[in-house]
């Protein structure tokens, strides 16, 4: 009996070691986009003002072959960890929905090109494959 106290104590210390290095990190970057927003921009018709008044400044604009380009994003992440003193696992999972409005030179919106992926972001605790 004395020789189960002293391996229980170190079967618990070794999980108490092992589990410490347990990390689960949630982040994003940006804005929503609001899908009534896109849905509202009309080509041929909508300009930048409108554009702008209705989803906000854009993230980033693009300016080239006399057009300038909106670009909406937002990042949704996803990663858990297993760190340990001498080997790390992690898993990064990445989702992104992008909005690109383009515009002629008298500002008016040419072509909408929107992707939504951050729906299908999956949580999986375990870092290794599917």
């Amino acid at each position: 009996m004395l020789f189960f106290k002293p391996l229980a104590g170190i079967i618990i210390v070794l999980t108490l070691a092992l589990l410490q290095g347990c990390v689960v990190t949630r982040g994003t970057v940006g804005e929503p986009i609001q899908e009534e927003a896109v849905s509202a921009i009309k080509k041929g018709k909508t300009t930048m003002a409108e554009v702008v008044s209705s989803i906000g400044a854009p993230d980033r604009i693009v300016r080239g072959n006399d057009r300038e380009i909106f670009h909406y994003y937002y990042y949704d992440g996803k990663s858990p960890a297993m760190m340990l003193i001498l080997l790390n696992f992690i898993r990064m999972d990445v989702k992104s929905d992008n909005l690109y409005v383009f515009f002629n030179r008298e500002g008016i919106a040419e072509e909408v090109v929107y992707g939504k992926r951050t729906g299908r972001t999956e949580f999986r605790l375990w870092p290794f494959g599917d």
